[in-house]
C-alpha cells in the first residue's frame, strides 16, 4: 500500500510518517512545501500524484497563523486543489482530511460535549479557513471522492511548533534547563482544552481510513478537557529544574477567548478506537525528544 501525506516536515506529518514506516507493506511520501505549494503548483501536485500513485493520502499541510489571504489560501485553496487532482487522477484513492475542532467556536459542556452533529460557527481566520476547506471538501465527498474529516483536538507530541502553546511549554522548559532564568513566559491560561498525545492521534487518523464512513465528519479528542494550568504543571513536574516561575498575560485572540471546549469522540470510538497514551506519557517524550534536538 502507499500512502501519501501532505506537510512533509510538519508536526503531525512526522509523527504520522514515523508511524507507518514501522508498519510492513506500506511504502510512505511526505509532501513538503518545499516541494510543492498545494495553493499554487498545480502542475506540480498532480506530477506528484501521477508518480505515486497513492492509496491513501493524509492531507495534514496548512497554516496556523498568518493574514487573512494566507490562512485561507494554504488552508482552503490548497486543499481544494489536493481533491481536484486527487478526483481526476485517483478515483479510488482514501483521503483523511486533517481539520481542526476550533470550526466549532463554541464549547460545549462536560456533561453535553460536542459532537459532530453541531453546527459549527468558527471565529476567527484560521477556524473559517479550515471550516471553508471542509464545505469544500463536502462537495467532492458527494461527487464520489472517498473522503473523511478529521476534527482534531490538541495533540501533544514531540516536534510541535513553539506557536502553540505545548510547543513553547517543552521549548523554554528545556531552555531553562540549559541555564536561562527559571521564568516560563506563556499567554492566558483561564481556559480548559481537549489534549491528546499525537501518537494516538495519528493513530486514529490511520483509523479513519481504514474504518471510516466516506463523508463523515469525526472529532479526533481525547473526550476529556483539561484546564491549561494543569496542562503547565504536568510540564513542571517533569522538568529537571525547580523551582520555575510562571506568568501568563491575558487573552489577546478569538481563539484564546473561549472558555471552555469539550469534544465527544463517541463516533470515533464505535470504530474500534481508544487512547492508548497518557498526556503525561506525552508530554515526557515530547520533553526528552526537545533535550535532544537541544
Amino acid at each position: 500500500m502507499r500512502v501519501l501525506i501532505t506537510g512533509g516536515g510538519g508536526f503531525l506529518a512526522g509523527h504520522l510518517s514515523a508511524q507507518l514506516q514501522a508498519t510492513p507493506g506500506i511504502e510512505v511520501r511526505t509532501l513538503s512545501r518545499a516541494e510543492c505549494d498545494l495553493s499554487r503548483d498545480k502542475g506540480r501536485l498532480s506530477s506528484a500524484l501521477r508518480s505515486f500513485q497513492p492509496d491513501r493520502i493524509f492531507h495534514l499541510a496548512g497554516r496556523i497563523n498568518g493574514s487573512e489571504s494566507e490562512l485561507f489560501y494554504d488552508n482552503q485553496v490548497a486543499t481544494g486543489n489536493l481533491l481536484q487532482a486527487a478526483w481526476r487522477l485517483l478515483p479510488a484513492a482514501r483521503i483523511v482530511l486533517g481539520s481542526t475542532a476550533a470550526v466549532y467556536g463554541r464549547g460545549g459542556t462536560a456533561a453535553a460535549p460536542l459532537s459532530e452533529d453541531q453546527a459549527p460557527t468558527p471565529g476567527g481566520d484560521y477556524a473559517r479557513s479550515k471550516y471553508a476547506a471542509e464545505q469544500d471538501a463536502a462537495v467532492y465527498a458527494r461527487e464520489g471522492v472517498w473522503l473523511v474529516t478529521a476534527r482534531m483536538s490538541n495533540p501533544i507530541g514531540a516536534s510541535m511548533s513553539t506557536a502553540l502553546l505545548c510547543g513553547t511549554l517543552a521549548r523554554q522548559i528545556v531552555e531553562i534547563e540549559h541555564g536561562k532564568e527559571p521564568i516560563l513566559t506563556l499567554r492566558d491560561l483561564t481556559s480548559k482544552r481537549d489534549f491528546i498525545s499525537a501518537r494516538d492521534c495519528v493513530r486514529a487518523l490511520w483509523h479513519l481510513a481504514e474504518f471510516g464512513t466516506p463523508g463523515t465528519t469525526y472529532n479526533v479528542a481525547a473526550g476529556d478537557s483539561i484546564a491549561l494550568t494543569d496542562i503547565v504543571k504536568l510540564y513542571l513536574d517533569l522538568a529537571r529544574v525547580r523551582p520555575i516561575e510562571v506568568e501568563s498575560r491575558p487573552a489577546d485572540d478569538e481563539r484564546s477567548s473561549l472558555r471552555e471546549q469539550w469534544l465527544s469522540n463517541a463516533r470515533l470510538r464505535v470504530l474500534g478506537w481508544k487512547a492508548e497514551e497518557t498526556l503525561r506519557q506525552a508530554i515526557s517524550g515530547q520533553l526528552d525528544a526537545e533535550r535532544k534536538r537541544a
